[in-house]
């Protein structure tokens, strides 16, 4: 079917037939070549020699494979008669392929040039991941443990996640300091001599194991387990006040289980007055 709102037309090309640097617009050659942009949309340019054209309208023929059971796909995109690039709107995940051509008045597809097949990058977190982030030298780990993140065992997945709350929160004490400083401060300063501020935070790391194929959750959530079964956990504690996890895991066919409670209580005090 032709299905003229799959694509879009890149920006054209510079004054006298000629693109940015100073390439020349055509090479007298038949082709068409497929570039991937992200996991949802591809870039197509083609030329079409003197000689092979053909009657009918411009159109791309798209084939995109089928992915985990599904079948393939096959639409035609219209495009102007002088159009030489199209961005190709695709459902990702297969590989895909076109053809540049014209439809017949019969309503046949005649191809003039078939581009080269392309995988679209993934849209989604790898399904694969490592246990644990290695490097040439044990510097980076040793450099994590001094800034408070300690990365022993840990999957990729929860080290990135690990490193963004840390960034989170050290950029958010940051920036109360950051709107201490400025002229401000200074002029605060210039008056009194006395100005002195603290500020901290905390958060909390649950960690345990169980039975590779267990079902474990914490607070009625279910939580990933790596492959040894092992589980870490992060939390924001609140200002003050308790907080209460309850952990508990359950055999695959639900004949047992284990639980536990955890109980925190947070409690600050400050000397400022």
């Amino acid at each position: 079917m032709t299905s003229p709102g799959k694509g879009k037309p890149p920006e054209g090309p510079g004054p006298e037939g000629r693109r940015p640097g100073g390439l020349p617009e055509k090479y007298g050659e038949t082709e068409a070549v497929l570039l991937p942009r992200d996991p949802h949309w591809l870039l197509l340019y083609w030329e079409i020699a003197g000689g092979t054209e053909a009657a009918g309208r411009p159109a791309i023929r798209v084939r995109e494979a089928g992915t985990g059971g599904a079948e393939g796909t096959v639409s035609l995109i219209e495009v102007p008669a002088d159009a030489d690039r199209w961005y190709i709107n695709v459902r990702g995940g297969g590989e895909c392929r076109c053809e540049v051509g014209r439809i017949l008045p019969d309503g046949s597809f005649a191809a003039l040039a078939e581009s080269n097949a392309v995988l679209p990058p993934p849209g989604r977190v790898s399904d694969t991941g490592d246990e644990r982030w290695l490097t040439a030298a044990g510097g980076f780990e040793k450099l994590l443990q001094l800034s408070g993140v300690d990365c022993a065992g840990r999957g990729s997945a929860e080290l990135a996640r690990s490193l963004a709350q840390r960034w989170e929160l050290l950029r958010a004490v940051f920036s109360r300091a950051a709107s201490w400083g400025g002229e401000e401060m200074l002029a605060r300063r210039r008056e009194q001599r006395r100005g002195f501020r603290l500020t901290a935070d905390c958060e909390l790391v649950l960690y345990g194991a169980a039975e590779p194929d267990a079902l474990v959750t914490v607070s009625g959530r279910k939580v990933e387990l790596d492959g040894n079964g092992s589980f870490s956990m992060r939390f924001a504690l609140p200002p003050d006040g308790t907080v209460d996890l309850p952990v508990r895991a359950f055999s695959p066919d639900g004949a047992e289980t284990r639980g536990l409670a955890i109980k925190i209580t947070r409690e600050t005090v400050t000397d400022e007055r």
